[in-house]
């Protein structure tokens, strides 16, 4: 049960997102086209082993834990991401500045980049960034 102080709390949470979010001046990510991508990344998580991302209110990394049962109203919903992140708790879509995908996992495991890449832009139109190390899905740029 929400009460004024968390409802306050929330409200200065998203005007902080939004004061961040003013700061640059491309955006290429909105809430249908993150919910269309989530649902393709889920049905393709066999050549997926690791997404991170980095929040627009600071230059900590974290990790998505997304996996072949994440669902949408149970994991995800229509503007951020519920519980399945590094960071427990709410993940507005419009506080990630960008998805990460790196290519080494581990030792003995790495990700396809290509292949990933090639998931992606099967859904539409996305900033893609990629050198050896990454890919890189661009949400905002200053």
């Amino acid at each position: 049960m929400e009460n004024k102080k968390s409802i306050h709390a929330n409200d200065y949470l998203m005007k902080s997102i939004d004061k961040e979010v003013s700061k640059f001046s491309q955006h290429f990510m909105s809430n249908a086209k993150w919910i269309k991508l989530i649902d393709h990344l889920v049905d393709n998580m066999e050549g997926i082993k690791k997404i991170q991302f980095k929040r627009i209110q600071d230059d900590t990394i974290g990790e998505l834990y997304l996996d072949e049962n994440s669902s949408f109203e149970f994991d995800y919903w229509n503007t951020a991401f519920e519980g399945i992140n590094s960071f427990g708790g709410w993940l507005q879509y419009k506080e990630i500045e960008y998805l990460s995908f790196p290519r080494i996992i581990d030792a003995g495991t790495e990700q396809n980049l290509e292949k990933i890449s090639a998931v992606i832009q099967t859904i539409g139109k996305f900033y893609l960034e990629t050198d050896e190390n990454e890919l890189r899905l661009i949400c905002y740029k200053k």
